[in-house]
């Protein structure tokens, strides 16, 4: 089974938007991605159709459910999970309660965390009930790590604060996402460490991953802990999985990282 675990289905109006945001300028130059002409939640699933992806999980807004969406996602639920974007972490309380709600119509798979957003760092207070929510039911939280595309600050996403999470929240699976650069070999110290902890490539070409935690994702404690993801559209899906196909991983460790971890860590809302 083969399962991205970050896409995005946006207009090319929404998708320069995005770009468009202050300090967001180059990001594409900082990954070698590119936006294609929009791309609706049809268009995406035909696009997983082409390449051959059976699930991916479809980004959305915590706050605000955009329910012709989630009218297809409910459709399509063979093919898409969903993940909500924290996206007001200056009112936790509302936050947490947004996530209950969505936990409670069936229709949440995972939750995004971005610190680079709003400059918070990952550890900070207002995150807290959330992370504590998504521990009570079982929800995995996707953390952004590492120094972003984006010329905004980057200590909000300085992967050392993720032990302060790991401690606090014991119970609660964590992926970090985007890959982490350049930290990737005090991750491998924190995956060794942190059972619930695991690594995402998001928004990073499996091309350029660090040698030792490809040496790392190929061993008896490494398999499964790495986990694929593209970030389509802005890395486009096809690119990302010919990458991915790439790493020099024996079967088992290469079906893990495609997707077989990802089935196991979203406990059975990847099954079927």
């Amino acid at each position: 089974m083969i399962i991205d675990l970050w896409a995005n289905a946006m207009s090319t109006r929404a998708a320069k938007a995005f770009l468009g945001q202050e300090g967001f300028g180059g990001i594409e130059g900082f990954f070698g991605s590119e936006v294609r002409e929009g791309m609706t939640e049809a268009g995406l699933v035909a696009e997983m159709d082409r390449v051959g992806v059976d699930k991916a999980v479809l980004s959305t807004a915590l706050s605000t459910v955009d329910e012709p969406r989630m009218a297809f996602v409910a459709e399509h639920r063979d093919r898409l999970l969903v993940a909500a974007s924290a996206d007001d972490v200056e009112h936790p309380r509302q936050q947490s309660a947004d996530v209950r709600a969505r936990a409670t119509d069936g229709i949440l798979d995972a939750v995004r965390v971005s610190p680079l957003v709003q400059q918070y760092p990952l550890n900070h207070a207002l995150y807290y009930p959330l992370y504590a929510t998504c521990e009570e039911l079982g929800i995995p939280v996707s953390i952004n790590i590492g120094i972003p595309g984006p010329r905004v600050r980057s200590r909000c996403q300085d992967p050392v604060l993720l032990e302060d999470v790991l401690i606090d929240f014991p119970d609660l699976v964590i992926i970090g996402a985007h890959m982490g650069h350049p930290y990737e070999d005090l991750l491998i110290e924190y995956m060794l460490k942190w059972p619930n902890l695991y690594l995402s490539n998001s928004a990073y070409s499996a091309k350029y991953m660090h040698p030792g935690l490809v040496k790392f994702m190929g061993s008896s404690r490494g398999r499964g802990r790495v986990l694929f993801a593209s970030d389509h559209p802005f890395l486009p899906m096809e690119r990302a999985l010919a990458a991915a196909r790439q790493l020099p991983l024996e079967a088992e460790a290469m079906n893990d990282f495609l997707g077989d971890a990802a089935a196991r860590i979203l406990q059975g809302r990847a099954g079927g």
